[in-house]
């Protein structure tokens, strides 16, 4: 069921490319001096802020009405082949649950691909199509009048140039950073140039300019 529009109010529905998360995540954890993974939810309270503001809506108005998680996982066989240890499978099935549990306290609906494992590298097989696909159905449907993706890969870009000519705002949410060690996370230009709204994360989380982003970019993180 589409979620209801009154007047003055912004639906939004965030779009989450999974690898593109994770790899910022772990820079985050690994790269960075924040030493922080990121957390979903404050991800999603940071977008529906923001976009209030794009909007020019008050705050309480703004909502986030769905979000949706796409990435390829492998099945229980691959990840027996893979195995390299002796608790290789059930740590990855523990940390699979785990985050699930993560997806759900957060009310984000998870989409999984299998990983095709005869290409080296593995590789997921079609979710960048699956997750322009529910974009679009949303926007198309007057299901959200903001369609935020966290994604950086300029495959979207036709989708975010079709979200905005049907009178939809595409907001692009990504992050360009590269650690003294050379590990990188890019976005692609042209998307953000595409989108309506452009939120570039990486400048945020370092540069915030008041005290209340900074208490924002704070939530960004967990806390372990």
């Amino acid at each position: 069921m589409a979620a209801m529009k009154t007047p003055g109010q912004t639906r939004v529905a965030v779009m989450i490319d999974g690898s593109y998360f994770n790899r910022v995540s772990t820079f985050y954890k690994f790269e960075h001096e924040v030493g922080r993974r990121l957390s979903l939810s404050g991800l999603m309270d940071f977008i529906r802020i923001a976009a209030a503001d794009m909007e020019d809506v008050p705050r309480n108005r703004c909502r986030v009405v769905e979000a949706h998680y796409f990435r390829g996982r492998y099945t229980l066989r691959d990840l027996e082949d893979r195995a390299q240890t002796a608790n290789f499978v059930v740590e990855s099935l523990r940390n699979d649950r785990v985050f699930d549990q993560i997806l759900a306290v957060s009310n984000i609906t998870p989409h999984f691909t299998r990983i095709d494992t005869n290409s080296e590298p593995p590789k997921e097989q079609g979710i960048d199509v699956w997750l322009a696909l529910e974009a679009f159905d949303l926007a198309v449907s007057d299901r959200t009048d903001v369609v935020a993706l966290v994604a950086g890969d300029g495959d979207f870009v036709p989708l975010v140039k079709k979200i905005n000519a049907i009178g939809k705002r595409a907001l692009v949410v990504a992050w360009g950073m590269k650690s003294d060690q050379g590990t990188q996370v890019r976005y692609s230009g042209p998307l953000a140039a595409a989108a309506a709204y452009f939120l570039d994360m990486a400048d945020l989380i370092d540069n915030p300019d008041e005290d209340e982003q900074r208490a924002l970019v704070d939530q960004l993180f967990v806390d372990n």
